[in-house]
């Protein structure tokens, strides 16, 4: 290879680099800071330093420093498999998102607001689930795997991409602890990754889909 060549390859390698470790959660769709609500601040409609909520469910932790509003343990949500009550239907990461993108809890309920700020558009996701892909209950990871899903150890804690598939969530489901697909199993809510609708991977090519799907 020329030295030409090799100099344009390391300045494309140094552009994508930058791009990728430049992402953050300032400027994505979850910085609120330019809402009147959320007080001119970025965080704190979601975590707070002081006073958090303790977010414990079903005896698994998905609280950090977590300031915004819960759906109601009571919430019922449809799902592939028939209609659930919170804590049953979804694993503790996926209610956090809930919190707002369920359409049952107010934007600007964070602190000890209640809130008034409803979410809309494409990002509500409201409480029937059959029209999403399928996450908690009804995304038991199989065990043994299956020849249509790529072995769990190919993808989780490995690079993608420039950014990083994220874990399998624990939750009880029919009385046995299963490592279920989360919300934030494919996405990073605060955009380290950069890519449209903070996923956590290019899905450029459906390269997201063909991390777990074997096609």
């Amino acid at each position: 290879m020329k030295q030409r060549d090799l100099i344009q390859l390391a300045c494309l390698v140094l552009v994508v680099s930058t791009t990728a470790t430049s992402a953050q959660i300032i400027g994505s769709a979850h910085d609120f800071s330019s809402e009147g609500w959320a007080q001119s601040q970025t965080c704190l409609p979601c975590h707070t330093l002081h006073n958090a909520n303790a977010v414990e469910i079903n005896g698994y932790s998905a609280g950090r420093l977590w300031n915004h509003a819960l759906p109601s343990a009571g919430q019922v949500y449809t799902t592939y498999d028939g209609n659930f009550p919170r804590d049953e239907a979804l694993d503790s990461y996926s209610i956090l998102c809930m919190g707002c993108h369920d359409g049952t809890v107010a934007l600007d309920a964070f602190g000890d607001g209640i809130g008034s700020q409803f979410m809309t558009g494409d990002a509500l996701v409201g409480t029937d689930l059959t029209k999403q892909h399928p996450v908690g209950a009804s995304a038991v990871w199989p065990n043994p795997e299956p020849s249509y899903l790529n072995a769990r150890a190919t993808w989780e804690n490995q690079t993608f991409g420039g950014s990083r598939m994220g874990k399998l969530r624990l939750m009880v489901v029919d009385g046995a602890e299963e490592s279920v697909l989360s919300c934030a199993t494919c996405h990073e809510p605060h955009n380290r990754g950069g890519y449209d609708d903070l996923l956590r991977i290019d899905n450029t090519s459906s390269q997201m889909c063909l991390a777990c799907h074997n096609k």
